[in-house]
């Protein structure tokens, strides 16, 4: 690790001593949780369980420290970031290199950008995390899209591609390539391999948008011939790890900032598709369509609005199964006047329905690589136990989180109740209530 900082030191410093402009962004998120608690119920119980009330109970993202440097120098740009825990070691061994060590590491990010011919012509290339360089949009209410990251933890950091922002055809740009992996000699069995061109080509990444610059509206849109997981460390002992497809994946989104006074709109369609090797032998279809809103139609008062709606057809997920999910969040935040205060109210409800009670895990994750970003609970709480019976399910969902915020021009603190019930109902029945109080200090600069 003292080598690893000395050489970043060293680098930075060359960089800054020719840079015409260097940025430092920080972030740090040290949310704690006061109390929290956990109650379940299952058929054929006559009380509910439950956990001991206790401190710091819920998510793993607990503490967050963040530090981003960008230096420009002439056409280049180059990133660098830094991601710790609350113990200001790995951010939850969430980053890796790109070997087959898989080490932890505490640089989430850095990647180069190369502008030519008056920057009509980019060249990017390096690691990056939850990176779409604004091609893909995050809803209102939701936050970020069910659609695959250009790149990103979850899908492999690394990517090269060659974007195009041609003057003549104003508002408009476009973007391909492939997720490149650096590797050496002792890596040949994964990341050489999974380089090699006849599966390379195959991980190729495009995307394109236009701004219409009459009505402000602005529409993207890309393609990915296949999802692969590329460079993903639980990945990394499966040997189709950097060459089988999980599944293709088209969408199209339309953002309206302005086409109605007072409310900004946005809509999306995800269409994924793969080819069901073993049952039908035929290809199989999901979709996603969303719709979010934010409105500040009423004096001191925003709104945000937004609904999603997935239907896996039958064997999309596993054999002989299908899913019908609905998701629908409603924020409400109200600055107090005159003070520096808010109070706000989040509310999430979800609603799904299976063929046969298996398209969720244990953790009430749908189960199945092609379509595992659906889930029966919000913001990483417990959901109740999975009733695993091959019937058909019926699951739901209801979240709620009032709160109260002190703002400060670098951050804020906020503490509330955040609550979830959840029920899934097959030919048994799971319940299951969960509360817990954060109190969130995030600062940034």
């Amino acid at each position: 690790m003292k080598k690893v900082l000395l050489a970043a030191a060293v680098l930075i410093a060359g960089f800054v001593s020719s840079a015409q402009e260097v940025y430092l962004h920080g972030y740090m998120d040290y949310t704690n949780f006061a109390v929290g608690q956990q109650f379940k119920k299952k058929t054929g119980d006559d009380e509910w369980s439950h956990t001991e009330a206790a401190a710091e109970y819920g998510s793993f993202y607990n503490g967050r420290t963040q530090v981003t440097m960008d230096t420009f120098a002439q056409n280049f740009w180059f990133n660098f970031g830094v991601r710790l825990d609350s113990s200001l070691g790995e951010w939850y061994n969430l980053y890796y290199d790109s070997t087959n060590d898989y080490d932890a590491t505490v640089f989430f990010q850095g990647f180069m950008r190369a502008g030519f011919w008056d920057e009509q012509v980019a060249l990017w290339t390096g690691k990056f995390e939850e990176w779409n360089d604004g091609y893909i949009l995050n809803g209102y209410a939701l936050g970020a899209s069910n659609i695959r990251d250009l790149a990103s933890r979850s899908e492999g950091q690394h990517f090269t591609a060659v974007e195009f922002i041609p003057r003549a055809v104003s508002g408009f740009k476009m973007i391909a390539g492939v997720p490149v992996l650096p590797g050496a000699k002792e890596d040949i069995d994964y990341d050489i391999e999974g380089n090699k061109w006849e599966k390379l080509y195959k991980k190729a990444k495009m995307a394109a948008s236009y701004n219409w610059a009459t009505y402000n509206v602005t529409f993207v849109g890309g393609f990915r011939p296949g999802t692969y997981y590329t460079g993903v460390s639980d990945r990394k002992d499966d040997s189709d790890g950097f060459s089988k497809n999980y599944f293709s994946e088209a969408w199209f989104q339309a953002d309206m900032p302005s086409l109605i006074y007072g409310v900004k709109m946005n809509a999306t369609y995800d269409l994924r598709w793969r080819k069901d090797d073993e049952y039908t032998k035929k290809t199989v279809t999901a979709h996603i369509l969303g719709a979010s809103a934010q409105i500040t139609l009423v004096p001191d008062w925003t709104f945000n609005i937004e609904d999603r709606i997935a239907y896996a057809d039958d064997h999309y997920i596993a054999k002989n199964e299908k899913l019908l999910y609905n998701i629908l969040g409603l924020q409400a935040v109200h600055p107090i006047a005159g003070t520096s205060y808010e109070v706000g109210m989040n509310l999430t409800t979800v609603f799904a329905k299976d063929a046969n009670g298996r398209a969720f895990s244990s953790d009430m994750r749908v189960d199945s690589t092609a379509f595992d970003d659906l889930a029966m609970s919000v913001e990483w709480m417990q959901p109740a136990a999975n009733p695993k019976k091959n019937t058909a399910g019926t699951y739901f969902t209801i979240y709620g989180y009032p709160y109260f915020q002190k703002n400060f021009e670098c951050g804020y603190v906020r503490t509330g109740v955040e609550v979830q019930y959840n029920r899934n109902e097959t030919s048994n029945v799971t319940q299951g209530f969960t509360y817990r109080v954060p109190v969130a200090l995030c600062f940034w600069f």
